[in-house]
């Protein structure tokens, strides 16, 4: 029995001529069809990616959203590595939003959240949804003081309140800033709870000081309360060689002393505001430098000079 060649069925079983360019035609309809959907697949995988993301992603800022801080902060809170929870909610941004419109308080949400990013480094943080944002800080280390948490607010709270530029705008926004250590507790609805009572505390002090504070919460075996720090509260440092026993202000370029940890170290202000100030200042040992947003109560005049550090900072930047 002959066997009839497929492109020879519509000729009565004899192959015609055109019959292996009507094979090539085929293959290339069919390759351009697995083609489309393969497009089609990597376009759906990729609208599926972009779906998971923004499930778990703030929009305006980037950052991780109330459902992925509820998904992962657990996970986090499981070792044995000291962590505290931090809620922040903003003073001054509704006044921003209504005086400069929406565009400036997005931008103003957007440099906030950058700062804290920056200032927190690898840990998680959060926006909850309007100004507040949330963050789980946790040390690299067992062996850090029991109250490690203290500079890690104060830290964030400076950094924050830095004026920043909006759409041609020189503008500010302070935090207050509610702080709990995880302790024993490990439980984190709890945990952001209290961290959130702490938080209107703060705000109670800010309007009734006109003083942005930090306030948290400490557990205790007799209960919780409440500790309220504020930046300028804090015990200044003792007086450097030229301090004169005011409070110094601080402007780009000037050499002072970074005390910190028992420490003091030459350094030189990159910028300042009020409450902190950047400083590129000498490491533990060696002539490097690092640079660091430092309270402004941990800094002092310095009048000796620094060979090393002050040649670098006459350097144009």
């Amino acid at each position: 029995m002959r066997i009839l060649d497929p492109a020879a069925a519509d000729t009565g079983g004899v192959p015609s001529d055109d019959a292996p360019s009507r094979t090539d035609s085929d293959a290339a309809r069919l390759q351009a069809r697995i083609d489309q959907l393969a497009a089609h697949v990597q376009q759906l995988e990729q609208e599926r990616a972009s779906l998971r993301w923004m499930a778990g992603h703030d929009d305006l800022t980037g950052l991780a959203n109330r459902r992925l801080f509820h998904t992962l902060a657990p996970k986090l809170l499981s070792d044995d590595r000291s962590s505290a929870v931090l809620i922040l909610d903003l003073n001054g941004f509704k006044p921003i939003n209504d005086t400069y419109g929406h565009d400036a308080g997005d931008e103003v949400l957007r440099v906030v959240a950058r700062r804290i990013v920056d200032c927190l480094g690898d840990h998680l943080v959060a926006r909850f949804g309007g100004d507040e944002f949330a963050a789980l800080s946790r040390t690299p280390r067992t062996d850090v003081p029991e109250t490690w948490w203290h500079e890690v607010a104060g830290s964030l709270s400076a950094v924050i309140a830095s004026p920043m530029h909006v759409l041609g705008h020189t503008l500010s926004v302070t935090a207050s800033i509610g702080v709990v250590p995880a302790g024993r507790s490990r439980d984190l609805p709890d945990l952001l709870r209290r961290a959130d009572q702490a938080m209107f505390s703060a705000k109670r002090h800010a309007k009734s000081t006109g003083k942005a504070g930090i306030t948290w919460v400490v557990a205790t075996e007799t209960g919780d309360h409440t500790e309220t720090y504020d930046p300028a509260a804090v015990p200044a440092p003792p007086p450097g060689p030229a301090d004169s026993g005011a409070t110094a202000v601080f402007r780009a370029g000037d050499p002072v002393w970074v005390h910190r940890s028992g420490a003091r170290r030459a350094g030189v202000v990159e910028g300042a505001c009020e409450w902190a100030a950047l400083v590129r200042y000498r490491g533990h040992n060696g002539p490097g430098t690092m640079v660091d947003t430092i309270p402004t109560s941990c800094l002092t005049a310095r009048a000796e000079t620094d060979p090393y550090l002050d040649r670098k900072s006459s350097a144009p930047m």
